[in-house]
């Protein structure tokens, strides 16, 4: 499953989506599958130059069924309004394509491939804005989560809710008897990929505190907490919110101290010591 296609070197192919094309072949819909393709990589496209206009690093664009993903590190370590306009710009392109295809069908008149082009439009459309991790209504779910919730708790409720939309989908499907063998391989390909992000979820969250140690103070709301001298430096890290910066408050002996959370940033990526106290971080006379 990890073998991929280098179409160039940006553009890898999934191996998913040769199993598509195989199925293809074998059914006689080969015009269906240039024009799904065509529509994919369109839609990736519209992703990928909207990433690289923001000087995004990206490592590749994956295409898969029904879509497709702009691999990079980037994600979650930039601003809202740069992650909300690469995600949409996918999305968009599909909305030029609407428009092409009335112009094609009132220009040269109805054909079965354009008839074809706009189901498969819809299609891909619709299926990335489900709120499903890792497609694009999934991350538009987590961006959102994230603006409201700790990084850590908008991390799980969005896979979380993620699975339970493809649990009742999968239901729905198995009672209507609509299940296909390309929503097979769909289905388990997106119950994979949210089992890998659920088991990588605690790098992902260490990976946000580094950039977020790294860009220094956010204008963002200020909140107090007061914690225990002896709470552990990483326990504090979930506490972490992209729009809001946290001052911890601990008493001890000597009296009470504020211990701010690019301190405890530095400290915990810098001191190499996972069990390392918030007392320690208490400035001695």
């Amino acid at each position: 499953m990890n073998r991929r296609l280098k179409l160039t070197e940006d553009f890898h192919i999934h191996p998913l989506f040769f199993l598509l094309a195989a199925s293809a072949i074998l059914t006689g819909a080969i015009y269906d599958f240039i024009i799904l393709f065509s529509i994919v990589v369109i839609h990736e496209l519209g992703h990928y130059r909207m990433a690289k206009r923001f000087g995004w690093r990206v490592e590749r664009v994956e295409i898969w069924l029904f879509g497709g993903a702009v691999v990079s590190e980037e994600h979650n370590t930039r601003p809202f309004r740069e992650q909300l306009y690469v995600i949409l710009a996918g999305p968009f392109q599909h909305v030029w394509m609407f428009g092409l295809l009335i112009l094609s069908d009132q220009i040269f008149g109805p054909h079965s491939l354009l008839t074809a082009a706009f189901y498969y439009n819809g299609l891909v459309l619709l299926f990335n804005l489900l709120p499903v991790w890792p497609l694009d209504g999934g991350k538009l779910l987590f961006y959102c989560l994230n603006r409201s919730m700790t990084f850590k708790n908008a991390q799980a409720y969005t896979l979380i809710f993620s699975i339970g939309v493809i649990g009742v989908a999968s239901l729905w499907m198995t009672v209507e008897a609509r299940w296909t063998l390309p929503g097979i391989w769909l289905t388990a390909f997106l119950l994979i990929e949210n089992r890998i992000e659920w088991k990588r979820r605690t790098y992902t969250l260490l990976r946000y505190c580094l950039y977020r140690m790294k860009a220094g103070e956010e204008p963002v709301r200020e909140k107090l907490i007061h914690v225990r001298p002896e709470t552990k430096v990483r326990e504090l890290l979930k506490n972490i919110h992209s729009r809001r910066s946290h001052f911890y408050v601990l008493k001890d002996g000597a009296g009470s101290y504020i211990v701010n959370e690019q301190t405890c940033l530095h400290a915990y990526f810098n001191e190499g010591d996972a069990d390392l106290l918030v007392k320690d971080l208490i400035p001695t006379a």
